[in-house]
């Protein structure tokens, strides 16, 4: 399954999942699913808003290479935990969660609930 932590929670949730890959993926750490400076400092800086930092970060992520990277830790989640982290504290706007988001989107199934309105796809 995909998840989600950060850096400071990380040691911890690995205590808790010993047999989980952790995939830090920082743009200090070189990670190619990491957003650029540029954009990570529009945002940092308030130039842009989180709604204008996913429409970049999205459209930076759609290279063959960084699809690749998706495909190959979506294809790992489906057989154990696979962690995705960053700096950002739970609560925060990270990219991480942009990241599980686009993978769902391209390689899940989409999920579906019941309301008593019907069935939705979320």
């Amino acid at each position: 399954m995909l998840k989600e932590t950060y850096l400071a929670k990380m040691k911890q949730t690995a205590k808790e999942n010993p047999d989980a890959a952790f995939i830090v993926v920082t743009r200090s750490a070189g990670h190619m699913l990491s957003p650029s400076w540029k954009l990570l400092n529009d945002y940092k800086d308030g130039r842009i808003d989180w709604a204008q930092y996913t429409e970049r970060f999205r459209r930076e992520m759609e290279c063959d290479s960084c699809i690749a990277e998706m495909k190959r830790i979506w294809d790992l989640s489906q057989t154990k935990d696979v962690y995705l982290v960053c700096f950002e504290k739970d609560g925060e706007n990270c990219h991480r969660h942009i990241l599980i988001g686009m993978m769902a989107e391209r390689f899940g199934e989409q999920d579906r609930i019941r309301t008593g309105g019907g069935t939705h796809d979320i």
